[in-house]
């Protein structure tokens, strides 16, 4: 995982350049005439027949504004071209959003793609459960039979772009419980202190049993009914190659046999860094921040993708989950520690915030299934706390509840858009259906805290999109980015899986008529809906 302390980012896919009139196409339908959910008061769906629709303004007074919300449902984030123009003249130009697939130029730092490259990495990995290490078998194998004091040598992964180059750490087991085993890199005993160790420990330990009762364990290929976690330099070190931190990483190629890949520790295990107030190892960390805002999260974030590869790969015989999605799932359950007596996440952890502010600031220019870069992250966990919240309402036709859709989304072989459709709608779900589901995520981000809209479906709890938040780092959500459009032509951008919120006044509607026509290239697939303020 990596947090907002992050110096840049690279965009895996997605553009954030303005572009349009593009003459690539989606995948989608080339008729996206699919009918919209209702939803009533202040909200109207626009009709899209035929890549086109009319946008109603007649009720919007000379004292009033409107929101226009376009957002495309583009998985693959091909470029799509967008136009909004007066009916009352041809001859002025029209808005045009565009969506792009282009990458962003690489700003310096390859810290939050790192994750994506491991899922990426992953999906090479041994088809079969055959070359599925078995250390057990070793009686002689250190760890099952670790103690605390004991020492281990690991191999860790020290780079981006190379799979199999690690460093060799000796590490000391310095604390212990029934569900794991924290290691220390024996260059870093000084910096983890260990009182704070213990602290965490039991902090976590606390945790798992909710979230094994939400979507499975982990596998146990040594057979020690344990998995280990490693604080080590080298997760720092790694991140600052990058010009950024790592705070922590799952590697699954640690569950495969050595002498199929030599960098294999045979064993579950995760890595995470060392608190570093000076610098020595990459950029500061002091250790009162790591242990409060950091650690905790972390440690849920990753075991969920130790269990995510176990239920997907092994128990149902599948393939890795897809990046964002799995990024969305380990960002929810840094929530865990909010867990109520019915194991429901009431809030949000302490680092998701941040992440959120980012992609509420580009939300037209992030798509959010494209990648993992912080900007991303943000909107893939926003999403998923979303469909979350949705379930636990029973707005979701397969399942009833929060924990009824997690389950859902671990317990298969599917992966990212196919396995949210079916997880929400079953197996008569559609493309469509995601569609909806993007739309209504799109008001929902945009009435959050307005008062505007009473509709269930329309709201986040978990997280006040409006307000200050309590994480140790003064963020403050202020709503997604909107544009006020005060005169025609008007040009923007919007990428995949993208929202762009338009802002109309009541003159500027007046002055256009009343009515404005949205349109599209043939083969693009997008919705809108108008929020009368």
């Amino acid at each position: 995982m990596v947090t907002g302390l992050a110096l840049g980012f690279l965009v895996s896919c997605g553009g954030l350049s303005a572009t349009s009139g593009s003459s690539s196409t989606s995948s989608g339908s080339s008729d996206s005439g699919s009918t919209q959910p209702a939803v009533g008061g202040n909200v109207s769906s626009v009709a899209i027949t035929d890549n086109a629709g009319t946008v109603d303004l007649s009720g919007i007074g000379s004292d009033e504004s409107a929101v226009l919300l376009v957002y495309s449902f583009n998985e693959s984030s091909t470029s799509e071209s967008f136009s909004v123009s007066s009916s009352l003249s041809s001859s002025l130009n029209p808005i045009q959003m565009a969506v792009s697939d282009e990458v962003a130029e690489e700003s310096g730092n390859l810290t939050e793609d790192f994750h994506l490259q491991l899922r990426e990495w992953e999906q090479d990995l041994a088809e079969t459960e055959d070359d599925m290490a078995d250390p057990a078998a070793d009686l002689s194998f250190s760890t099952s039979y670790a103690t605390v004091g004991d020492t281990q040598t690991f191999k860790v992964l020290n780079s981006f772009t190379d799979s199999s180059s690690y460093d060799t750490v000796t590490a000391t087991l310095r604390v212990q419980t029934e569900y794991f085993n924290f290691y220390v890199d024996n260059r870093n005993l000084n910096d983890v202190d260990l009182s704070s160790l213990s602290d965490l420990s039991d902090t976590f330990a606390g945790a798992i049993p909710t979230q094994n009762a939400l979507i499975g364990s982990e596998s146990d290929i040594d057979g020690n009914g344990r998995f280990n976690v490693l604080f080590t330099q080298t997760v720092n070190e790694l991140g600052a190659t990058g010009g950024g931190i790592v705070t922590g990483f799952f590697y699954a190629i640690d569950l495969f046999n050595s002498s199929t890949y030599e960098i294999s520790n045979e064993q579950e295990i995760f890595y995470t860094f060392v608190p570093d107030s000076s610098g020595s190892y990459g950029p500061s960390v002091t250790s009162s921040f790591a242990f409060t805002n950091i650690y905790p999260g972390v440690l849920t974030h990753e075991y969920q993708h130790m269990i995510s590869f176990n239920q997907h790969y092994n128990v149902n015989s599948g393939s890795v989950e897809s990046g964002w999605l799995n990024e969305g799932l380990s960002h929810l359950f840094e929530d865990i520690y909010s867990a109520n007596s019915s194991n429901y996440f009431v809030s949000t952890g302490l680092e998701n915030p941040s992440r959120v502010s980012s992609y509420l600031s580009n939300i037209s220019n992030t798509c959010f299934t494209c990648g993992t870069s912080l900007t991303q992250r943000g909107g893939s966990y926003l999403f998923v706390r979303y469909l979350y919240e949705q379930a636990e309402l029973g707005n979701l036709s397969n399942v009833t509840t929060g924990a009824a859709l997690l389950d859902a989304l671990l317990d298969t072989s599917l992966t990212g858009v196919d396995n949210v459709i079916n997880a929400a709608y079953g197996s008569s779900g559609t493309d469509d259906d995601f569609k909806n589901l993007l739309g209504l995520f799109g008001l929902a981000v945009y009435l959050d805290g307005t008062g505007l809209n009473t509709d269930d479906r329309l709201s986040i709890s978990g997280i006040d999109l409006r307000g200050d938040q309590d994480d140790n780092r003064g963020t403050s959500l202020s709503g997604p980015a909107v544009q006020t459009v005060s005169s025609f032509p008007f040009s923007d951008s919007l990428t995949g899986m993208g929202l762009s919120f338009v802002q109309i006044s009541g003159s500027t509607a007046s002055s256009v008529g009343g009515s404005l026509s949205l349109s599209s290239e043939s083969g693009s697939d997008f919705g809108a809906y108008l929020i009368e303020n």
